[in-house]
């Protein structure tokens, strides 16, 4: 389901409303990571055409203008609800050989069906001397999610479920994915902790997921009755321990 063209493109990013909602608990992260303000220090020496592929948000894009108002950042992603320049596919990037001077793959490559193909069309349309970068989440990220889906799933069958883990296909310990690839590949992990005093917000990061992972749900089991009884145990655990806490592993791959 993670990797699925037509969940990717329509269900879970037909917009920007879920990605926001999910992307929006971090504003309780303690020491946050500034991964752009990360991206732009190791993009120094950049100068040119920068690719965003699997923009988003336009987060990235957004900060590069920003700061380097002398890059020329292309906004690309599979999802044209994204509203990119270019809506295309990273396994065939539409551009040249050596045609950018750095591009970007900021937590979006466990989307991506074949990773290595992703590395080498990186490869491939960065100059060489080229730096691409890559960002995604640690094993360790956010595993009382994966509990708290499991727990309410077996709360209402009765049956043990398994956690998800979305981000599994490419963690901060799948640079091998990337090393055939490129000449050097070096990452640095960051540990944090976002601490959320307030139930909603953790609710409405579960619903972002639904696109994705309503049809993991057993059969039978309703999407509003699961988000219920996530709602009771985030409720509980709050009140138990005056925060909802989640524990964050995070970093980013530089690729040479």
């Amino acid at each position: 389901m993670f990797t699925d063209r037509a969940a990717l493109t329509s269900r879970a990013y037909a917009d920007h409303r879920a990605l926001g909602a999910r992307l929006s608990i971090y504003r309780y992260q303690v020491n946050g990571v500034d991964l752009p303000g990360l991206a732009l220090e190791a993009m120094r020496g950049v100068r040119g055409a920068v690719l965003d592929a699997g923009c988003g948000l336009g987060t990235y894009v957004e900060r590069l203008r920003q700061d380097r108002p002398d890059l020329d950042v292309l906004p690309l992603d599979l999802s044209a609800g994204m509203a990119p320049a270019v809506v295309a596919d990273i396994q065939r990037l539409p551009l040249g050989d050596s045609s950018v001077q750095a591009a970007l793959a900021m937590h979006m490559l466990y989307h991506v069906p074949d990773i290595a193909a992703a590395a080498a069309e990186l490869r491939r349309v960065v100059v060489e001397g080229g730096v691409v970068l890559a960002s995604t989440n640690g094993s360790d990220d956010k595993q009382e999610i994966g509990a708290l889906w499991a727990t309410a799933v077996e709360d209402l069958t009765g049956s043990p479920a398994q956690e998800r883990d979305p981000d599994s296909r490419f963690t901060l310990d799948d640079g091998d994915l990337l090393s055939g690839a490129f000449s050097s590949v070096d990452v640095t992990v960051f540990e944090r902790e976002t601490l959320v005093p307030e139930v909603e917000p953790v609710v409405a990061f579960i619903e972002s997921m639904r696109g994705l992972g309503e049809q993991d749900l057993p059969a039978g089991l309703a999407w509003d009755v699961f988000l219920d009884r996530v709602r009771e145990l985030v409720q509980t655990e709050i009140e138990r321990c005056g925060v909802f806490r989640i524990g964050n592993q995070v970093g980013m791959f530089v690729c040479r």
